[in-house]
């Protein structure tokens, strides 16, 4: 049963996740979709809570479950309503912290994509699952799709995949997406970042990656870009100027887009590409 596993926090982050999912599963033909919720409360929310504005009382949790529940049901209609009868919709509900209920799904349900909301810096809407994107995806064992708020689904035509050419046995894990009929016609921006531009020069070595790198694309409608920018981001970000694409593909490795938030500014580097949703292959 191949499996879209989406955590909501019912902010209008995850709400606007579950519209790209409903469109995402139907594309790419997934049959169940799982919505997840986690009601973990840390030992300070209370404290918090009662400081700023209220004692807190086992009524008043009580009551906030309940309110969260109805709105969780809601959304599974309404996303039962956009999908159709052949994708089956279920929830989920867990009392541990958000990544640690991820993982247990992940392990119980074996879906195949994770898909996380993210909050941009035009728009904060208090999202615990935006807090959690870069967790989630470092911790993950499976893809995952990280859609930006605000960001409505469109078809996609064109992804940019960048690479590095000395690591381009992780061009294997493309291999997945190609046995789905839906990537065939999906053309591949295939872009290195080299600030020695190699890519000039009549190097030997360099010429060999090159043509190992259209042997591992073969059965894939792709074009090789360079550009000379001194940090990965930044080229990649530059290039998009210039380029219009729907998907953001990252390999492991340093021009991974996980690699660039792990090792930089992480809130920079969200920001940064939060204009196009990035699918981070596991």
């Amino acid at each position: 049963m191949k499996t879209l596993l989406i955590p909501v926090d019912l902010t209008a982050t995850t709400d606007n996740a579950v519209n790209f999912g409903a469109a995402w599963s139907k594309t790419y033909h997934y049959t169940r979709i799982i919505l997840l919720k986690t009601f973990y409360h840390t030992i300070f929310d209370p404290i918090v809570m009662a400081a700023e504005y209220a004692p807190v009382s086992q009524d008043f949790r009580q009551q906030e479950r309940e309110e969260a529940m109805e709105q969780l049901e809601a959304l599974q209609q309404r996303l039962s309503n956009l999908v159709g009868p052949d994708i089956s919709v279920m929830t989920a509900i867990s009392e541990a912290p958000l990544l640690r209920a991820v993982m247990e799904m992940i392990k119980n349900e074996q879906p195949e994509m994770v898909l996380l909301g993210s909050n941009n810096y035009q728009q904060s809407t208090g999202s615990i699952v935006a807090d959690n994107v870069v967790s989630i995806a470092k911790a993950s064992p499976v893809r995952v799709l990280i859609v930006p708020a605000g960001y409505t689904y469109q078809p996609v035509q064109h992804a940019l995949v960048p690479v590095d050419l000395k690591a381009l046995h992780n061009l294997d894990k493309l291999t997945k997406l190609r046995a789905s009929p839906a990537w065939h016609d999906t053309k591949l921006m295939v872009l290195n970042v080299d600030p020695s531009e190699s890519y000039r020069e009549s190097n030997g070595v360099f010429r060999q990656d090159e043509e190992d790198l259209h042997n591992y694309l073969q059965d894939f409608h792709h074009v090789l870009y360079y550009r000379n920018d001194q940090n990965i981001i930044d080229g990649i970000m530059n290039f998009s100027r210039d380029h219009t694409y729907q998907l953001i593909i990252a390999l492991p490795g340093k021009h991974s887009f996980l690699y660039s938030l792990t090792h930089k500014s992480i809130s920079a580097a969200i920001y940064r590409n939060a204009l196009e949703p990035v699918m981070l292959l596991k």
